[in-house]
């Protein structure tokens, strides 16, 4: 019996999962639940997901491998050549478009990524695309709608279209736009955006028969009736918010991240907390340490203010979040919790108090921002 306790003791430590101090957690069964919602409400539409800023922190390498097979997505959308290859060199098949700007001096560089579909976003780009790239290369066309970020004004998507179309190597297989204020109650702004959409849309037809068109991301999908498209460019939808003004998307969030307590101490009454001493014990309490602070993705501004959880129990953030660093006040549960147990940082509980939103609330920002920040160097894991 002993023999076979230590060999079970054993084959616990040497699970994989067991050796790290910080894991984030993927849910793959309500990743599968947010797509196959997008792909029933919008059966019309091809589906992309955006895999840009780390998949918006759920791990690039992650979701591209979890992804790639699945024949209800289309595309994937990453921000820069660097993902795309980073994509390409893990394996991943599926087509990539690419958002932000490519620089001349790596343009050669998309020679080597197959499948790849490269967004134009200025006349500028049109240009020396048109006069420099002699290998064959997929593109679409950005009209900039009103953001007044990325992209071309009619005019000059006008001039654009007319020195691309007879290139032979430059493949025009697309117009896309983005909307800038789709979760605002008031869409005011939104309808001057779609209009200018429409008559890009009338523009491209002129010179081009079928193609790719998309202009909206998860918020605009309330729009995807108002103007033509047939693609959707799915991106925190996909992870679970619905970031839509009447919140008519019927999804889930998948991530949740959990941190070790790496030690445990006794605090007498009066004694001060972290750095600047912003904390001071009203009581006799007891206190843990986890081993994550700002730089894994513990906003600063959580300090006094924010919670993790053990076991259902709320456990107070006390004092400075720290650099690699937070304490807790972990007096409801001393008598139950030890060192490298685990608590849990982020839920993927919308109604819990350290769910994505909750912290964003308390920050004073959004959910994608405290996601993207979760620091790459964490390991992943689809369960």
């Amino acid at each position: 019996m002993y023999l076979l306790n230590m060999i079970r003791r054993y084959k616990d430590i040497f699970k994989s999962e067991k050796k790290y101090l910080l894991r984030v957690i993927i849910n793959k069964k309500r990743l599968e639940e947010n797509i196959d919602f997008f792909k029933s409400v919008f059966p019309k539409h091809q589906l992309s997901v955006v895999l840009k800023s780390n998949a918006y922190g759920h791990g690039l390498k992650e979701m591209g491998l979890l992804l790639d097979k699945d024949k209800r997505i289309d595309f994937f959308v990453v921000d820069s050549l660097v993902e795309a290859k980073i994509l390409r060199d893990y394996g991943i098949k599926k087509s990539i478009i690419i958002l932000g700007y490519v620089s001349r001096g790596a343009i050669e560089d998309l020679k080597s990524i197959k499948n790849v579909i490269l967004i134009i976003n200025s006349f500028e780009q049109a240009k020396y695309i048109a006069n420099q790239v002699k290998f064959k290369l997929r593109v679409h066309l950005k009209i900039d709608t009103g953001m007044n970020r990325q992209g071309m004004s009619f005019d000059e998507l006008k001039k654009a279209i007319e020195i691309l179309k007879d290139v032979k190597n430059i493949n025009v297989d697309g117009l896309m736009s983005h909307l800038a204020d789709a979760d605002n109650q008031d869409d005011t702004s939104t309808q001057i955006q779609i209009r200018r959409w429409q008559n890009a849309i009338n523009l491209f037809r002129h010179y081009y028969v079928g193609g790719v068109h998309h202009f909206s991301a998860t918020a605009g999908t309330k729009y995807l009736s108002q103007s033509p498209s047939n693609l959707i460019r799915v991106g925190i939808g996909a992870y679970g918010f619905d970031m839509t003004i009447d919140k008519r998307l019927k999804v889930k969030p998948i991530l949740s991240f959990v941190a070790k307590v790496v030690n445990i101490k006794r605090l007498k009454k009066g004694e001060d907390v972290g750095y600047n001493f912003t904390y001071k014990a009203p009581k006799d309490m007891t206190i843990a340490v986890v081993p994550c602070g700002y730089y894994e993705g513990i906003p600063r501004s959580m300090s006094n203010k924010g919670v993790m959880y053990y076991q259902n129990v709320p456990l107070p953030i006390l004092g400075r979040v720290s650099m690699n660093l937070t304490i807790l006040d972990i007096t409801a549960v001393d008598d139950r919790i030890g060192v490298e147990d685990e608590v849990e940082v982020y839920s993927n509980n919308p109604s819990k108090d350290n769910s994505i939103e909750s912290v964003a609330k308390i920050c004073d920002t959004i959910p994608y921002e405290i996601m993207v920040r979760i620091n790459s160097g964490i390991r992943r894991f689809v369960e």
